[in-house]
């Protein structure tokens, strides 16, 4: 059996032909994947690139592997990675990016690789990277053409595109968005799968995170809004049906693969999406917004001398019908549906108790005991979590 990750980055939850054909057109992609199973009902654990990298391939939250925003570079010791799992157990492995330093201090298990985002060049280094009729091959590649600016001729995040966001130009950057998609599912990946043997390769192509084009986040990675947490998921497990149910989390991803591939199962709060459940607890997701002014490599000190944390937390507490979501230091859980991209407030009491819920996650993990890679103690990261109640 062989492995196929695809990370399509920003790929919001309708960016997909299957489903809003009149949004974009992917008739060769569309053809390639028609066996594949679907959902459009997965949320994220994270709206950054670099947390939810981290949790995919570890099978853990961001507060237990330490990545809990995108200026966060420290990994908690001894977390999986799933990479090195497999290269262990005797797979060819191999990861590639079109900005492998936007994966800065994650680590999959092995190192990730540059690749050209021009499509001819990057799929001639896929190519020759591939064993055809080989078996024990896992493969992750990492698509950026469809993160922001999308293609504009200045290629800054926060130049031309953003300004259009600014001045309400949203139908424009949209425009620009969904075709950077549609190159990237035509041109990238549909012939990358056209030349597979299915039988032989078990394939995960996902989003990250979406996207939102709002003054308060221009693209993403500020909140857990509906539009930047849900993302489209395609799996294909040959013999095998998926079952992601009524809701899933890209969280499920790492204990499905360990299933397929025969690894060894670690502890974490996914589920197998290859096996049925009668019921499914609900799932959690959590962004530390990049602080104004700092940039992705600096590191935040921790919590003040007067027991007070500058650093904002977003957290989100969902199940399939209701979703809370609340903002640290000094929110209060906000209820909504986890499906409604309008985000209207419930009116129906809460179904859980979303303090708890939390609160059990936190203490349910074992890795939140281990230290920061980097020489960053764990008392860091759980002085944070102490400062905003989430700890004893």
């Amino acid at each position: 059996m062989n492995l196929l990750l695809l990370s399509v980055d920003s790929l919001r939850w309708d960016a997909v032909g299957r489903t809003h054909p009149h949004l974009l057109t992917t008739p060769k992609f569309d053809s390639v994947t028609a066996d594949f199973v679907f959902t459009d009902r997965c949320l994220s654990v994270s709206t950054a690139t670099r947390p939810v990298h981290q949790s995919v391939f570890s099978g853990l939250y961001p507060f237990e592997h330490g990545i809990t925003g995108q200026h966060r570079r420290q990994r908690r010791r001894g977390i999986p990675r799933l990479m090195a799992e497999l290269s262990h157990a005797g797979y060819h492995v191999g990861a590639f990016s079109e900005a492998a330093s936007i994966l800065g201090g994650v680590d999959i298990g092995t190192t990730v690789s540059d690749v050209s985002a021009y499509a001819p060049d990057g799929l001639a280094a896929l190519r020759t990277w591939l064993r055809p009729g080989a078996d024990q091959q896992a493969l992750f590649m990492h698509y950026w053409s469809t993160h922001a600016p999308y293609g504009a001729a200045d290629a800054r995040a926060l130049g031309e595109t953003a300004e259009l966001v600014r001045d309400g130009h949203i139908g424009l950057v949209e425009k620009r968005y969904l075709q950077a998609v549609e190159d990237c599912f035509e041109l990238k990946i549909a012939p990358l799968l056209e030349n597979l043997d299915m039988s032989r390769w078990t394939i995960v192509l996902f989003g990250d995170h979406g996207e939102r084009w709002t003054a308060e986040e221009l693209y993403h990675g500020q909140t857990l809004h509906h539009d930047v947490l849900r993302v489209p998921l395609f799996l294909h497990v040959p013999y095998q049906s998926a079952r992601p149910g009524e809701i899933c989390s890209l969280i499920d991803l790492a204990p499905t693969v360990r299933d397929v591939l025969q690894v060894p199962p670690v502890e974490t709060f996914g589920r197998d999406l290859l096996r049925p459940v009668s019921e499914i607890s609900p799932y959690l997701a959590q962004i530390e917004p990049t602080p104004h002014g700092l940039r992705d490599d600096e590191i935040l000190s921790p919590a003040s001398a007067s027991g007070q944390s500058s650093t904002e937390v977003w957290w989100s507490v969902f199940d399939a019908a209701q979703k809370a979501t609340i903002r640290e230091p000094g929110g209060i859980w906000q209820w909504t549906t986890p499906f409604d991209p309008t985000a209207v407030p419930l009116e129906s009491p809460p179904r859980f108790d979303a303090t708890h819920v939390r609160r059990q996650l936190l203490a349910g993990s074992t890795y939140c005991r281990s230290g920061l890679e980097d020489g960053i103690d764990a008392d860091v990261l759980g002085a944070r979590l102490r400062d905003l109640g989430y700890l004893s």
